[in-house]
C-alpha cells in the first residue's frame, strides 16, 4: 500500500469587505443605531473611524497637511519633487512647478521666447507669414520698403488724420465694375503737379513703332552674307533677341533733337488714356524696358528685358530714361511733386540698376498727413551745423552720432548744458533696462570715484536703505578695511552660488549641519585647509559614506554592474581599495594599468618596501613576497629558483612541498662496433638539457 502524506495549514480569517482588519468582529451598533462596531483589543465606531482614516475606494477630504515622503502618483505618473522658485537642480517629467518659478522660468527664457511670440506691448517684426483668419482691424496696413509718389516703391492703406482713407499701389485690377466720384489723371513726366529729373536728361515721344524681331548680317568690311542658296542671312537684333524700335521727331524744322539715349538705360513711360465719361476696358499704360541700341531718331528697347507686366510701346507715349544696368552715372533720379501722399515731397533715388526701387531711396523730405507733421529721411553720412564744427549734429558709419551744444534745454525752458559741460555721459538701452553713465568729477563729491573701470566709495560708512530709513546692508571700516556688518546678513537664509576665499584659502571647518551643499564649491587659486563634513554628499558620480569614496554603476536591469570604494577598512572582508564588475559592464578590466619606465613596474607591491625592480627592467607586475593562487596559473615562461611539485598548507598557514630532484643522469648505447653517450640533466624536478 502507498503512503499518503496529510499535511494541515490554518488558513487566516479573511473578511469579506476591504474596509476592515483580518481578525475584526463586526457587529450593528444597538439601540436603533445604524453605526457598526469594529472589535479588534477594543471596540471603534466605523463612523468615528472614517474621520481619522482617508478612504482608498471613495471620494474623500483631508482637513490636515499630509506628507507623501516618497511621492505622490496620480494614476500612473508620479510625481516625486516640487520645484520652489530658488530650487537647484535638474527638472523631469516627475517634477513639478510652483507659480513662482513658472514666473522666474519665463522671464529666464524671456530671449527665447521673444524669438518664438510676437509683442503686444511695443513694436515687433516677423520674417513667417502669419494668417489672421478672424480679419485685421488697423489704422493702416504698409510695406517696410513704403515710398509715396509716382517713382515711389511698396504699398500703403491707411486712414488720414482728417478722417479719409487713402491707398497707393503700383497695379490695380477691378474684375467686375469700378465706380469714381472724381478720377483725376496726373501726368508724371515734367511739370504739373508732379516733376522728375533723370540723370542724363533723355526725354522722347514716340512717333512710331515697329517690331524688329531679325536685322541682316554684315561682315566686318561691311558686305551682306548670303547663304548658299542665295537666301540672305539674318541674326538677332540683340543679345536679348527682338526688340522695339520707337521712333521720335528728331527735327521739327525749328529745333533739332539730339537722342540722349544710350545702350543699357533702363526707358520708363507712364501714362493714362482715358478721357472724361463711362468707359470699358480702360487701364493706364506702363512699361519699363531696357534699351539695346540707339540711331539718330530711334532708341530701340528689348522685348524680354523689361519690368514683369510692361506694356508695349505705341505712337504718343512719352519715354524717360530712369537707371542702368550697368552704368553709375544714369542710376541716380530725383522726384518732386505737390500731390499725393506725403505731398509735398522730394525723394533722391541713387543705385537704380533694375525695374525696382525698392531699397534705392535715399534721401527724402515730405509731409507725413496721418501725423500732420514733415518728416526728413536719409540714410548714410549726416552733419548740419556751422563750417567750424563749433555746434553741429553728424552721423556717420564709423563713429555713429555725435552732438555737439553749447545749450541742451529740458522741456521746461531749464539749460542743462553747464552740468553737462563736466562730464561725460552717456544714456543707453538695452532689453527694457536703461543705462546712465555720468562724469566721475560730479561723483567725487559724493565720495564715489569711478577710473579704469574700478569704483572707490570715500566714507566711514556706506547706506543701502529701504524706503523707510531702515539700513538693509551697512558696510564700515574695521582695520581699514570695509565690512559689512553681521547683523545684516540673513544667515538663516544665507545661499551662494560661488564661495571664494579672499586669499585663495579656506581655514577652519566648514559644514552642513543638518543639510546638504548645492551648487559650486570652489578655491579659485589656493587650497582648502581644516575640514569639510559632508557625509552622504555628492562629489561628481562619488558618494562620501563614513570615511570612504564610493561610485557606482548601474547595468541594463538596474543592478550594480561596477563599484568603487577607497577608504577604511570596515570589515575583515573589505581592503582600502575594492573594485567589483559583472558581465554587464562594457569594459573588460576591473583595474587597468598601461605604462611603466626603467626599473618600475605597472603594478608594485611588497610586504615591507624593501625590494624594488631591478634598474636595467621593466615589469607589468612586481611582488615582494609570496603569491597564492586558486587555479590555474598560465605563462609563456617560469622562471623559479625552487620549484615545488606539490604542496599543502597546514591550519597555521605554513606551506608543506615537495622540491624535485637536481640530478644528472649518464647512459651509453651500444650498437655494433660504436658506442654513443647519453646525459639527461634535471634541475628541481625539471629536465632543462641532454
Amino acid at each position: 500500500m502507498k503512503q499518503v502524506d496529510i499535511r494541515t495549514r490554518t488558513v487566516p480569517n479573511r473578511p469579506r469587505s476591504g474596509n476592515y482588519p483580518t481578525g475584526s468582529t463586526v457587529s450593528v451598533g444597538g439601540g436603533g443605531s445604524s453605526s457598526t462596531i469594529i472589535n479588534e483589543g477594543g471596540g471603534m465606531d466605523l463612523a468615528e473611524a472614517r474621520k481619522h482614516f482617508l478612504s482608498r475606494t471613495n471620494d474623500d477630504t483631508a482637513a490636515g497637511i499630509i506628507n507623501f515622503s516618497k511621492g505622490l502618483r496620480i494614476l500612473s505618473d508620479l510625481i516625486n519633487k516640487l520645484f520652489k522658485e530658488n530650487t537647484e537642480g535638474d527638472m523631469s517629467d516627475e517634477s513639478i512647478m510652483t507659480s513662482l518659478r513658472v514666473l522666474k522660468e519665463i522671464a529666464d527664457n524671456n530671449d527665447k521666447l521673444k524669438e518664438l511670440f510676437l509683442r503686444k506691448d511695443q513694436e515687433d517684426t516677423t520674417n513667417y507669414l502669419i494668417n489672421l483668419l478672424g480679419g485685421v482691424i488697423a489704422p493702416f496696413i504698409q510695406s517696410p520698403d513704403f515710398v509715396s509718389g509716382m517713382m515711389g516703391t511698396g504699398f500703403t492703406l491707411k486712414r488720414n488724420a482728417d478722417g479719409t482713407t487713402y491707398a497707393e499701389i503700383d497695379r490695380l485690377l477691378v474684375r467686375m465694375k469700378a465706380i469714381f466720384q472724381v478720377l483725376e489723371i496726373m501726368r508724371t513726366e515734367v511739370g504739373g503737379a508732379t516733376m522728375m529729373f533723370n540723370a542724363s536728361g533723355a526725354r522722347i515721344t514716340v512717333t512710331k513703332v515697329e517690331r524688329i524681331d531679325k536685322v541682316p548680317f554684315y561682315y566686318s568690311d561691311g558686305a551682306a552674307k548670303y547663304y548658299s542658296d542665295g537666301a540672305r542671312a539674318y541674326v538677332q537684333p540683340s543679345e536679348h533677341g527682338a526688340v522695339y524700335r520707337c521712333y521720335f521727331l528728331s527735327d521739327d524744322g525749328d529745333t533739332a533733337i539730339k537722342n540722349l539715349f544710350h545702350a543699357g538705360n533702363l526707358a520708363r513711360s507712364q501714362s493714362f488714356n482715358i478721357k472724361e465719361g463711362v468707359h470699358e476696358g480702360v487701364s493706364n499704360r506702363f512699361f519699363w524696358r531696357l534699351v539695346t541700341a540707339v540711331g539718330d531718331d530711334y532708341i530701340d528697347l528689348s522685348v524680354s528685358h523689361c519690368a514683369e507686366g510692361s506694356d508695349v510701346p505705341q505712337e504718343g507715349d512719352v519715354i524717360c530714361q530712369i537707371g542702368d544696368i550697368k552704368d553709375p552715372d544714369y542710376q541716380s533720379a530725383i522726384v518732386m511733386s505737390a500731390f499725393g501722399d506725403g505731398a509735398p515731397y522730394i525723394t533722391f533715388y541713387q543705385g537704380i540698376n533694375s525695374y525696382s526701387l525698392s531699397g534705392k531711396d535715399v534721401f527724402a523730405i515730405g509731409y507725413d498727413r496721418a501725423k500732420q507733421e514733415c518728416f526728413i529721411r536719409g540714410y548714410g553720412r549726416m552733419y548740419f551745423g556751422d563750417r567750424g564744427r563749433k555746434t553741429f549734429i553728424e552721423y556717420t558709419k564709423e563713429n555713429g552720432l555725435q552732438v555737439k551744444a553749447s545749450k541742451f534745454l529740458l522741456e521746461s525752458g531749464t539749460d542743462v548744458g553747464g552740468s553737462l559741460s563736466s562730464m561725460s555721459s552717456s544714456i543707453s538701452a538695452m532689453q527694457g533696462q536703461i543705462s546712465l553713465k555720468v562724469g566721475k568729477d560730479q561723483l567725487k563729491a559724493t565720495g564715489i570715484d569711478i577710473d579704469s573701470k574700478t569704483v572707490k566709495v570715500t566714507a566711514s560708512q556706506f547706506l543701502v536703505q529701504d524706503s523707510g530709513g531702515t539700513g538693509i546692508a551697512v558696510f564700515k571700516l574695521v582695520n581699514g578695511k570695509p565690512m559689512l556688518k553681521a547683523e545684516n546678513i540673513d544667515v538663516e537664509n544665507l545661499k551662494v552660488k560661488h564661495l571664494d576665499g579672499a586669499d585663495g584659502t579656506f581655514s577652519g571647518e566648514l559644514k552642513a549641519a543638518t543639510g546638504t551643499f548645492s551648487g559650486e564649491l570652489k578655491a579659485a587659486t589656493g587650497t582648502f585647509s581644516g575640514t569639510i563634513s559632508a557625509n552622504g554628499a555628492k562629489v561628481g558620480g562619488f558618494t562620501l559614506d563614513n570615511g570612504a569614496l564610493n561610485w557606482k554603476s548601474k547595468d541594463y536591469f538596474g543592478g550594480d554592474s561596477r563599484s568603487i570604494r577607497i577608504g577604511v577598512s570596515t570589515n575583515a572582508n573589505t581592503g582600502v581599495v575594492d573594485i567589483s564588475f559583472n558581465g554587464a559592464t562594457l569594459g573588460k578590466y576591473g583595474v587597468k594599468v598601461v605604462g611603466s619606465n626603467v626599473g618600475g613596474a605597472c603594478i608594485y607591491a611588497s610586504r615591507n618596501g624593501n625590494s624594488t625592480p631591478n634598474l636595467n627592467n621593466t615589469y607589468a607586475g612586481y611582488f615582494d613576497g609570496g603569491v597564492h593562487v586558486n587555479g590555474n596559473l598560465y605563462s609563456n615562461l617560469i622562471m623559479a629558483n625552487t620549484i615545488g611539485t606539490g604542496w599543502t598548507m597546514d591550519k597555521d598557514g605554513i606551506y608543506t612541498y615537495k622540491k624535485g630532484i637536481t640530478k644528472n643522469i649518464y647512459w651509453d648505447i651500444k650498437d655494433g662496433n660504436w658506442t654513443k653517450s647519453y646525459k639527461l640533466q634535471i634541475v628541481n624536478g625539471i629536465i632543462i638539457g641532454d
